[in-house]
């Protein structure tokens, strides 16, 4: 019976880690065709394709820039330039005297323009003046030779993918390219400037219409740098394959999904590249021609280090709308642009980005997720090293992701593979302790306390933001929860949820404003709060401490009204209730956020021990918990409350123990009963910190029968401190701490 059993629990683990990484394969390799035609395209990640993207750039700021084999330059059309030639279009002979100097004068072998000169792009000039613009350009154009103008789908908003199988329908669905009349030269090189959506992250290296195929413009640039022809390109299953007269392959270039490649970034924009305005081109053009012996050699020098060089001219004002996010950029759009320039170091240095096959970054999220989960069912005695070898598994395909980009710019998945590891081990977790249960007979209950414990470390933290501006000032930090939210949000219709947070949250923001709180966020239904800043008020921690019982005071009367109200909610909504966290010290306040959109709000270590607070109570089976400094401060500025140490504490993330104290009550509200709880709670305590555990556990188990929250008062608490001391005492009492022990508890969850 017990290896009938053993097996079933063997297979029941298996199935639910093959359902465990069969779910994280199925959102990283789904099927996304569909997707192109809404712009929404996820890439070859599926649905995690916006935090592998996040990874992704990770790898690319560890690897930093790289030299490429090849001199690019970017001619800006940027303020200066359109603040002197006026508000695009402009006339196109612009172009042309700037194609001419940088031939003539920079000794540059190839030139990409960033621009559609499509009859769309026509300047609003006379028609004889337009004309007469586009035939200089033309014919610069042609006597120059290695020039390459844009050309684009997006006009029209479609684009012949492969893996859609759509043809393109010339009448409807045309190529924008180069137009107006030009007598006698032609346009030269034309290549496609389109990425798929508003993403830069994937770039289609062909198109094929019943007549052409047409290529990007980084590639056309460099056939040029080559020197061979268009016709040198052939278009395989899983490559696009430039090759010699003679047969020799010049390049290999990978496709992703048979039609897109990924730049591989070689560095940030302005970073290396050589950077010049397009008026700065043609003033020293002029120079050239009819400056000064001191102007003219100045005008040398600004064309020398565009010798042997590949140039790209392109929009850069940010009100010409041709800006995107990409890598190494961080959190500010730039010029798109510098997609071609990046496309065209890839395409010359060889240093395409790879991915494996699809089967092998299936193995590697099932092989990831399996060996994690083994660590977590090991026996008891060796969790220890477990947790050591499944932290270094994971540590390590992290190093190695890392490695083989930085080395191969090979990209293996790095979210799904961790995803389906933490999962897995979580899920191998709760499995072992189920089936350690059930084969000691342990306590019912004890399962559910790890998985609420393990839910408390579910907190968002926002991320780095840029700082405006701050302050270092004394404050008391104010976090508040609303207890069980998850019911209220699963069991309630969005329209009765929102008329339910709205009422709460207008409530309990009146109070706090009314007392000179500055209420910085909701998230949800929690309330982040600041005493004290940006406008200074008297005895902070006092009022603070003061508002906590307001508001669960305000909450009740909430919950009456509520309870009156049954055929409107549900029963559980008259038993809402909140938890409060704060913390009193100094921290940084001040408007943070970026130049066009920031907040003001707090930072700093102090402001996460007051979140713990918040969170921590649950532990204790309290409603509101404060730190050492916050009662320190309020005591100090008056009585009006009641506090009860708690514990001193160790919490997640610090290693200084920190003294936690309960605000029980207004002193004007103080009971006998709950006087006596905390006198005998207190004296509790004392016996437990000199470790003399029976008369620490009698003082405790007769606090217990008077904790206000007890659960023949209140049903809905988890515990009471009381009855966390017990639990503790009778734990020390058969495994005691030893003579060196302080009295503080590590908190062992956020």
């Amino acid at each position: 019976m017990a290896k009938k059993s053993s097996y079933l629990q063997t297979l029941v683990s298996v199935s639910v880690f093959v359902l465990i990484c069969g779910f994280w394969t199925l959102l990283s390799q789904i099927p996304l065709t569909p997707f192109i035609e809404r712009k929404s395209f996820l890439g070859p990640d599926g649905f995690l394709a916006p935090f592998e993207n996040h990874a992704i750039d990770a790898r690319l700021q560890l690897r930093g820039s790289m030299d490429a084999p090849v001199k690019v330059c970017y001619v800006d059309v940027d303020t200066r330039s359109i603040s002197q030639l006026g508000n695009f279009p402009w006339d196109r002979e612009y172009f042309a005297i700037t194609l001419d100097a940088l031939f003539q004068h920079g000794g540059i072998k190839a030139v990409g323009i960033d621009f559609v000169f499509s009859f769309a792009g026509i300047p609003a000039l006379g028609r004889d003046e337009a004309e007469a613009g586009s035939k200089a350009l033309g014919k610069s154009i042609h006597k120059n030779k290695n020039v390459v103008a844009a050309a684009t789908f997006s006009a029209r908003g479609v684009f012949p993918f492969v893996f859609q199988k759509s043809p393109i329908n010339l009448e409807n669905d045309a190529l924008e390219l180069p137009a107006y009349p030009v007598v006698g030269p032609t346009w030269g090189h034309v290549g496609l400037i389109d990425t798929v959506g508003n993403d830069v992250r994937y770039i289609p290296f062909f198109a094929k219409t019943p007549n052409h195929t047409y290529l990007p413009m980084s590639l056309k640039l460099a056939l040029i740098y080559w020197g061979l022809p268009a016709s040198a390109v052939t278009v395989e299953k899983d490559n696009l394959v430039v090759k010699k007269d003679d047969g020799s392959t010049v390049a290999s270039i990978p496709l992703l999904m048979g039609q897109l490649v990924e730049p591989n970034w070689f560095g940030a924009w302005m970073e290396k590249d050589h950077h010049v305005s397009l008026v700065d081109v043609m003033d020293s053009a002029q120079a050239l021609q009819n400056g000064t012996e001191e102007e003219k050699e100045m005008a040398r020098k600004f064309f020398a280090p565009f010798k042997d060089s590949v140039v790209l001219i392109g929009p850069v004002d940010p009100l010409l709308k041709d800006i995107s996010l990409m890598p190494l950029n961080g959190s500010h759009p730039v010029p798109r642009v510098s997609v071609h320039g990046n496309l065209l170091k890839t395409i010359l240095s060889g240093r395409f980005i790879e991915r494996p096959p699809v089967w092998v970054n299936c193995a590697l999220i099932f092989l990831l997720g399996f060996v994690a989960a083994s660590f977590s069912i090991v026996p008891t005695r060796f969790n220890g090293l477990a947790r050591i070898c499944g932290a270094l598994l994971v540590l390590g395909y992290i190093g190695a992701a890392f490695l083989l980009f930085s080395t191969y710019d090979l990209i293996i998945p790095l979210v799904a593979p961790l995803g389906a590891a933490f999962s897995c081990t979580f899920s191998g977790a709760l499995i072992h302790i189920s089936n350690e249960r059930r084969q000691k007979r342990r306590i019912t209950g004890m399962f559910s306390n790890y998985l609420s414990s393990s839910l408390v470390e579910k907190m968002v933290e926002s991320g780095e933001e840029p700082q405006l501006g701050g302050i270092d000032a004394e404050i008391t930090a104010f976090f508040s929860d609303i207890q069980g939210f998850s019911a209220f949000s699963e069991l309630l219709s969005p329209q009765q949820l929102v008329e339910l947070m709205n009422e709460y949250l207008s409530a309990m923001t009146d109070i706090l404003m009314d007392a000179g709180c500055y209420v910085d966020k909701y998230i949800g239904d929690a309330i982040v709060g600041i005493f004290n800043s940006p406008v200074e008020i008297e005895k902070h921690a006092l009022k603070a401490c003061v508002v906590t019982q307001l508001l669960h005071k305000r909450l009740a009367e909430l919950r009456a009204k509520w309870a009156g109200e049954r055929d409107k909610w549900p029963s559980f909504v008259s038993k809402m209730q909140m938890r409060i966290g704060m913390n009193t010290g100094r921290a940084t306040v001040g408007n943070m956020g970026s130049k066009k959109r920031f907040n003001y709000t707090m930072m700093g270590d102090m402001v996460n021990l007051a979140a713990r607070c918040e969170s921590g109570s649950k532990s204790y089976g309290v409603y509101t918990m404060v730190t050492g400094d916050t009662m320190g401060s309020a005591e100090a500025e008056g009585d009006d409350c009641v506090f009860r140490f708690l514990d001193k504490i160790i919490v997640k993330g610090r290693s200084e123990p920190v003294e936690m104290y309960e605000v029980v009550c207004l002193r004007k509200d103080l009971d006998a009963e709950t006087q006596q709880c905390i006198e005998l709670y207190t004296q509790g305590v004392e016996h437990y910190r000199c470790q003399r555990w029976p008369a620490a556990l009698e003082c405790f188990e007769k606090s217990s029968a008077l904790e206000p929250n007890r659960p023949e008062r209140n049903p809905d608490s988890p515990t009471t401190p009381s009855r966390v001391m017990i639990e503790r005492t009778r734990h020390f009492m058969d495994a005691p701490p030893g003579a060196d022990w302080n009295g503080v508890y590590v908190m062992k969850s956020k």
